[in-house]
């Protein structure tokens, strides 16, 4: 290892003893850069200044020199080097760069003239007046950067020349709707331009925008229709962009690729939105796609429009684009399988129940069972919901996973039935279900739980209410079926959840009286949950005085219940200890 050392040492050792070159034989032009790089500017300006005395047109010291004299603000003090360096051998680099100099020396005719007569010897004459602008523009000179890109435009004789750097003047300038008419000119050189047309005209004020809309899109249609529709989608109004966008494919030239490619940027602009708006322009976006393509593709694409139709609440459409599936011959198995499934969710979203259920019967066998016992599930709860019992068990009745067990204890429930609701509830477990759903069926298990009879049809009817979204009646329900409990044996239970219901819906009186009804029966099962609930009323209304009183008596009362940690918590934060959670 020694050895191994040693021999890689030695080079560097041999390195560091060789002696270094001496000063004269370092170039002149290496000797200024070297000044320059350790920021002796003035040095390093003398330096490159004694190199142009041996070379007058050396584009190297000449560019070193402006690095130089720009970094100690003496950019003008060049312009002896630079007419010398254009009388010997002229080139566009040395042209931009006397452009820089006479614009640091704040001669704006020189600038000009010295445009013009590079303009005459370049094949492209607007290169020398895109250089001119961006000098200016870069010296916010938004006027006089416009001067000059017009003035190119005159010189290239072509109406669309340097149309995207006057678009940016004009942004810069608070004209969005010149910008616009530039960036119209710009994408028609270039469809590359497109995207950022887009980008830059998102930022339009709120008062620019008609002007902007009328630039882009005239009554007529106009190229730049796809622009404004997704900046009609951006703005939050997707379903105009949507027409826009069939106007802008209904504008003659527009080919069957380009406008494919449009409509596919639109749908990937409103697919990320996720509004109801946003959901039907995506429908409407993918239905003129499927119209444009052929094969298979059709197919999916209707498939996909169906389904944004229906997460915006247009089953109509929905079922359109999936009727035109089932005609497709193109349309494969799968394709098929997935468009039924489809329908049925559109149909039992849409509350087309004997339809779904025909649906089912007719069609399910081309759906796997999986999927289709799902189905069956969700086609229950919709006939719960409505109250048509026997219907919605008519769907469960042969489904034996835990998840037709939850289901089935909430249709005993409904029913009455608390034995039949207690048995199914503690089949399904823990784990039927989203995680809501479980906590749900936990809660539903322990307003019953302390009930000792096996039927209580009040008890249904009040929970038949809450599953109709009609929520005074079913306070007024459980207040039935508390009548003639004990309130250790359920009906301490039925009044907290009447409590919290009336809580929910905003009616706070009726809340803080039922919640203290609750908590004077000192039930240990539900009296502190119903002062920690009371407390949190009191919060909201401001009142945390009392709040407070009532939480430092769950505390003393109940020194053993699971809700003291909560209660101290809530202590903490109605002082302002902790931040609220």
């Amino acid at each position: 290892m020694l050895a191994i050392a040693l021999a890689l040492l030695s080079p560097c050792l041999l390195a560091a003893q060789r002696p270094q070159p001496p000063a004269s034989q370092v170039s002149p032009l290496q000797r200024a850069f070297d000044l320059e790089r350790r920021g002796t500017y003035a040095e390093a300006a003398s330096a490159y200044r004694a190199v142009l005395r041996a070379d007058s047109a050396d584009q190297t010291a000449l560019l070193g020199l402006e690095r130089s004299l720009a970094a100690i603000d003496r950019t003008a003090t060049m312009l002896p080097e630079v007419r010398t360096a254009l009388a010997a051998k002229p080139s566009p680099v040395l042209y931009a760069l006397a452009l820089r100099v006479w614009s640091a020396a704040g001669e704006p005719d020189s600038v000009r003239a010295t445009v013009e007569r590079w303009a005459g010897t370049e094949a492209d004459r607007v290169v020398p007046y895109r250089e001119w602008g961006d000098l200016l523009l870069q010296r916010r000179d938004l006027s006089g950067a416009k001067r000059a890109y017009l003035a190119g435009r005159t010189a290239s004789g072509e109406p669309a020349t340097l149309s995207a750097e006057l678009a940016q003047v004009a942004q810069l300038q608070g004209d969005y709707a010149t910008s616009a008419a530039e960036w119209l000119l710009a994408q028609r050189l270039s469809p590359g331009y497109r995207s950022t047309a887009i980008g830059a005209l998102t930022q339009t004020p709120d008062p620019q925008r008609p002007a902007v809309l009328r630039v882009l899109a005239p009554e007529s249609g106009g190229e730049g229709a796809f622009i404004a529709a997704v900046l009609l989608a951006q703005w939050g109004d997707p379903l105009k962009g949507a027409e826009y966008l069939r106007r802008s494919l209904a504008t003659p030239g527009e080919g069957a690729r380009q406008g494919t490619a449009s409509i596919a940027a639109f749908v990937e602009q409103v697919r990320a939105l996720g509004t109801r708006d946003a959901r039907r322009a995506l429908g409407e976006a993918l239905e003129l796609l499927a119209e444009r393509q052929g094969g298979a593709a059709v197919a999916r694409t209707r498939l996909e429009a169906a389904r944004a139709y229906a997460d915006a609440g247009a089953p109509a459409d929905a079922h359109r684009m999936l009727a035109l599936i089932g005609q497709d011959r193109n349309a494969s198995g799968d394709l098929a399988s997935q468009a039924v499934r489809t329908l049925l969710e559109v149909q039992i979203a849409g509350g087309e129940l004997p339809e779904a259920e025909r649906t089912l019967a007719e069609q399910g066998d081309r759906i796997p069972p999986e999927d289709r016992a799902n189905l069956r599930r969700r086609l229950a709860v919709a006939w719960m919901r409505k109250g048509e019992l026997d219907r919605a068990a008519a769907h469960i009745d042969a489904d034996s996973t835990v998840d037709g067990a939850a289901l089935a204890g909430r249709l005993s429930l409904l029913r009455g039935d608390l034995r039949g609701a207690r048995s199914y509830f503690q089949q399904a477990g823990p784990y039927a279900g989203s995680r809501t759903e479980s906590t749900d069926r936990t809660a539903l298990l322990a307003l019953i739980q302390p009930i000792e009879a096996d039927s209580l049809p009040a008890l249904g009817a009040a929970m038949q209410a809450l599953e109709r979204g009609d929520t005074l009646s079913a306070i007024a329900g459980l207040d039935r079926a508390a009548e003639g409990l004990d309130p250790k044996a359920g009906g301490a239970q039925l009044g907290l959840f009447a409590a919290q219901l009336s809580g929910a819906r905003g009616d706070a009186a009726d809340a803080e009286k039922r919640f203290k009804v609750v908590a004077a029966t000192e039930v240990p099962a539900t009296a502190p949950a119903a002062e920690l609930d009371l407390a949190r009323l009191l919060l909201r209304l401001n009142r945390p005085r009392e709040a407070m009183a009532q939480l430092e008596h769950l505390i003393l009362t109940y020194p053993r219940s699971a809700l003291v940690p909560q209660a101290r918590r809530l202590m903490d934060e109605a002082r302002g200890a902790i931040p609220s959670t």
